[in-house]
């Protein structure tokens, strides 16, 4: 849990263990904290508290907008054929008696990506 901490600038090693202690276990429950909440937190001032839940919005903020990328990527890489660029079409490959998988299909260079 405290390696979770860690990745919030400001927050090293031992102050990741008094967070813990103190019961913050998340970054989300850090960015949640006001200034007065972490500065009674062994080792932490009301500056460091202040400058640590910024960090933990800033981080939060970053996550949330490589998500959206990745999301966006993903959903175009569905849509498209990544080797030609040609339209995705759901399709059912048998593999045996009782097997299927259902996969995407280019419609120009039929090659097969599993859903």
């Amino acid at each position: 849990m405290s390696n979770e901490l860690e990745r919030v600038r400001g927050v090293g090693p031992i102050a990741a263990v008094n967070l813990n202690k103190a019961g913050v276990k998340t970054i989300e429950e850090i960015s949640n904290s006001t200034t007065e909440e972490l500065a009674w937190i062994k080792g932490i001032g009301i500056i460091s508290a202040k400058k640590i839940i910024e960090n933990a919005n800033e981080l939060l903020q970053l996550e949330k907008s490589i998500q959206k990328v990745l999301d966006s990527i993903k959903e175009n890489f569905v849509k498209n054929c990544p080797k030609c660029g040609g339209t995705m079409k759901s399709k059912y490959i048998i593999l045996g008696p009782d097997r299927r998988l259902k996969a995407k299909q280019c419609s120009i260079c039929k090659f097969y990506l599993p859903e």
